[in-house]
């Protein structure tokens, strides 16, 4: 598994395909289903998949630990969420801190973790 994590716009699928070449198809959450993530190649946008299980009243952290066995090949690209001004509504905190949760129960398990800022990485695990 390889988490890819940095801001929105900041490259972090062209680095990814720089890397492993394209993804003819991947899964992206903006669109598809958290479930459609078994077997994906490529998972973009894993705070949207966030936003779609709390708004299902899904446990996040259970739903992905379900599926850790499927994403071990994977590659795993995820927006930062964190920083800026703390939302007052309590769902859009309540995401933002699941996000936070998830990244590091996922960058625990992953063998790779890279940041991408401005189409550059740093490596932070493997």
């Amino acid at each position: 598994m390889h988490l890819i994590l940095g801001g929105r716009y900041m490259g972090k699928l062209a680095w990814a395909e720089s890397l492993y070449g394209p993804f003819r198809t991947f899964c992206d959450l903006t669109r598809d289903a958290p479930e459609d993530i078994v077997g994906a190649r490529a998972v973009l946008n894993l705070q949207a998949g966030v936003r779609t299980l709390l708004s299902r009243d899904e446990d996040v952290q259970k739903f992905f630990a379900m599926r850790l066995s499927s994403l071990r090949d994977s590659v795993l690209i995820g927006d930062d969420v964190g920083e800026g001004i703390v939302p007052m509504d309590t769902f859009e905190r309540r995401w933002r801190d699941e996000v936070g949760l998830l990244y590091q129960m996922l960058a625990k398990e992953a063998d790779m973790v890279d940041r991408v800022w401005a189409g550059l990485s740093t490596r932070l695990k493997g």
